[in-house]
């Protein structure tokens, strides 16, 4: 086998292992490249003064978790949070409905504690609060849990879900979405 051959296989050898590797511990690298981008936003929006991509993720997760709408002053930490739970969400550490407790406590304590969001913690002490919540109620990953895997991003239909309208219009008709048939 000439020189050229074996270095062409060393590569695709070595290109296979990473990706199957990358394919294992896709939730962490989902997490960590979530956590990246997001730092990234508030480092640029820190620079310019600007608040509008931060204020849009806070205010998706207050819809999402049915809150008011949260005063200006407190999107930058809240944001904070969010970036701090995004990677022990992604891997599984943290489950959805522990994020939202974390979520809603770290808020109203924010509220009750410093009422005008001043002064405002530095994302390390965000950070801090998000491994004491973990520590004190011992999150830890569930082995049955996989995380946010690329099928949950491209929107790879894992089962049947039903818009509101269909849900509606279900309980109209008496109808129950649960069993298989929809009858």
């Amino acid at each position: 086998m000439s020189r050229g051959r074996r270095w062409t296989l060393g590569v695709l050898a070595i290109l296979a292992l990473l990706g199957a590797t990358g394919w294992y511990w896709q939730s962490h690298l989902i997490g960590a490249g979530a956590r990246w981008y997001l730092a990234r936003v508030a480092a640029r929006e820190e620079a310019s003064g600007d608040l509008s991509q931060r204020r849009a993720a806070v205010v998706r997760m207050q819809r999402l978790l049915l809150l008011q709408p949260i005063d200006d002053v407190y999107v930058p930490e809240l944001f904070d949070l969010l970036t701090a739970v995004s990677s022990r969400v992604s891997s599984g550490q943290i489950d959805l409905p522990w994020a939202a407790y974390v979520y809603t406590s770290y808020q109203r304590d924010l509220i009750l504690q410093r009422p005008g969001g001043t002064p405002r913690r530095p994302f390390e002490q965000v950070e801090a609060a998000v491994r004491e919540y973990v520590e004190f109620y011992r999150l830890e990953k569930r082995p049955d849990v996989d995380g946010i895997r690329l099928r949950d991003l491209t929107g790879a239909p894992e089962g049947r879900s039903f818009t509101i309208e269909e849900i509606e219009q279900a309980v109209r008709e008496g109808r129950d979405l649960t069993r298989d048939d929809g009858q």
